[in-house]
């Protein structure tokens, strides 16, 4: 099966917009709220997209196959971090650190919440939640009704918003981004029309884009904040459109690209160790510079997250070739 390029740039460009969010300074909310959904959220797409139910074989091959893929990295890379947390991160992070007991990161890595050591894999625990969730709705419903059930879940956060099991394992976060996944799994012969091949497509991809990203930045200034959080997919799903012509044209011009290739199959990497790495430049850059020097630099944020990428390049690779347990790999994928 031919290998298509255009997901690897898809997950390439929505992992620059991860380390973006991440790199100091942080913008106003409405800014930031546009940043973030180009990103993460951008990952259920593709995966929704990768996901055929024609290929598995029963459901508890599934979960397994899930928990080697999803849950083994969760696991690994937590205790490499909870035991880098206890013996040199809390400290240098300070007091408020300091504070913290040891127990409650081992309580939210059960919970699927490990916000004090690796915060960013309430990416994986909302993936493993949505993707058992999904695959019997795709399994019994035909058509289009997997997609509208999803939005319905999506929506049912505007009613249960504070609804305390909702945030074990990220369920909340699984059923708020399910549309994009849906979109992504049930609308493959129209994703694959979403290329420049006409004026009018573009314009309309284009459109529709300004839409959306015009709710992600007005909303949250201009409505309740809780009801544009839960409305941010289908905002997102709006220029899901551009953001997959865009990739496709790369592709049709520079094929495929072993570097773009290499960041999607350790995205799992990247998004461990880039919190961690960008900390470690942050304070490189204020000890040489000043502490002021990242409060104002947008052109320093992306600079510092452009740096974060290419010296998380290599190490990605290492992980991948040659410690590929901790990615729940039996071999690297090179």
């Amino acid at each position: 099966m031919k290998r298509q390029a255009w997901i690897d740039y898809i997950k390439f460009i929505a992992m620059f917009m991860v380390v973006v969010y991440h790199t100091p300074p942080r913008f106003d909310t409405a800014r930031e709220v546009a940043l973030f959904n180009m990103g993460a959220p951008v990952f259920f797409f593709a995966a929704g997209y990768l996901f055929n139910i024609a290929r598995q074989q029963g459901f508890f091959n599934f979960l397994r196959h899930r928990a080697r893929q999803i849950l083994v990295p969760y696991t690994t890379f937590f205790i490499i971090f909870y035991a880098l947390w206890l013996f040199v991160g809390r400290r240098m992070a300070g007091p408020e650190e300091m504070a913290i007991d040891t127990a409650t990161p081992l309580w939210q890595f059960l919970q699927g919440t490990p916000d004090v050591v690796l915060g960013p894999f309430w990416f994986l625990a909302a993936l493993f939640s949505m993707q058992l969730i999904y695959y019997p709705i795709k399994k019994y419903l035909p058509g289009m009704w997997p997609l509208v059930v999803s939005l319905l879940l999506s929506l049912s956060l505007l009613i249960l918003p504070d609804v305390p099991w909702l945030r074990y394992w990220n369920l909340d976060k699984a059923f708020l981004y399910m549309p994009i996944y849906a979109v992504g799994n049930c609308c493959k012969p129209l994703i694959d029309s979403f290329n420049f091949n006409s004026t009018a497509r573009t314009l309309l991809w284009l459109l529709l884009a300004a839409v959306g990203l015009a709710f992600l930045v007005v909303a949250p200034l201009t409505i309740d904040r809780g009801v544009a959080y839960v409305l941010a997919p289908e905002a997102v799903i709006l220029a899901l459109p551009l953001y997959a012509a865009v990739c496709k044209w790369i592709e049709a011009h520079h094929g495929v690209s072993r570097v773009a290739w290499n960041v999607a199959i350790t995205s799992i990497t990247y998004l461990a160790l880039q919190n961690y790495l960008i900390g470690i430049i942050k304070m490189l850059v204020k000890k040489v510079a000043g502490p002021e020097i990242l409060d104002e630099s947008i052109l320093l944020k992306i600079g510092v997250a452009v740096l974060v990428m290419v010296a998380l390049y290599p190490l990605a690779l290492i992980v991948d070739r040659y410690l590929p347990f901790l990615l729940g790999k039996s071999k690297s994928r090179q």
